[in-house]
């Protein structure tokens, strides 16, 4: 990944006051994301499932006994709209991967209840991320893994921190490092 060296002596050369060395790793995580989408697709693909289906089937399995939550939970643990839930929802229904139920505690309400043949399904398809993950980072040492992992923990920290606007424009002297700002 010479280029991401090469993008930035190229920028420094532009705007020498900039400081640039927060780019690389960012770069490289973006890269990151766009590889990891693709080895997910890849490990999904033989069992017809998204992300979004099989987010839905772990959640529901993680659940633990009855397998089941509310289409409120769901969506509030996933981070997906309820528009979005319902149509996730309603083809994993079709698959007879989950079943909706009305809720015994709330008589107005539905519960999202994972079926056998969806915890069977999920189950392997857990186990091929298991050992499709062990062989993508058979190169690393265990303590490579867990170096990689508490950075990209505090990485993390940093950008679930930060607000997703600054107050500062991006041209301005406060965005610049305090020695270039003299």
């Amino acid at each position: 990944m010479a280029w991401i060296e090469e993008l930035v002596r190229e920028w420094t050369n532009e705007d020498p006051q900039l400081d640039f060395s927060s780019l690389p790793p960012l770069i490289r995580l973006a890269r990151l994301g766009t590889l990891i989408d693709d080895f997910q697709a890849d490990v999904l693909e033989p069992f017809e499932l998204t992300r979004a289906d099989y987010a839905v089937l772990a959640t529901l399995r993680r659940a633990g006994q009855p397998f089941a939550l509310n289409p409120s939970q769901l969506y509030g643990r996933l981070h997906r709209s309820s528009g979005g839930m319902t149509k996730i929802l309603k083809r994993l229904e079709q698959a007879a991967l989950v079943e909706r139920t009305r809720d015994p505690e709330d008589g107005r309400g539905t519960l999202v209840v994972l079926t056998a043949r969806g915890r069977t399904l999920h189950d392997r398809v857990f186990r091929a991320f298991a050992a499709a993950s062990s062989r993508l980072l058979t190169k690393l040492s265990d303590q490579e893994k867990a170096e990689i992992d508490l950075s990209l923990k505090r990485t993390l920290d940093c950008l679930e921190g930060e607000p997703a606007s600054t107050s500062q424009p991006f041209d301005s002297p406060a965005g610049r490092s305090s020695s270039d700002s003299s």
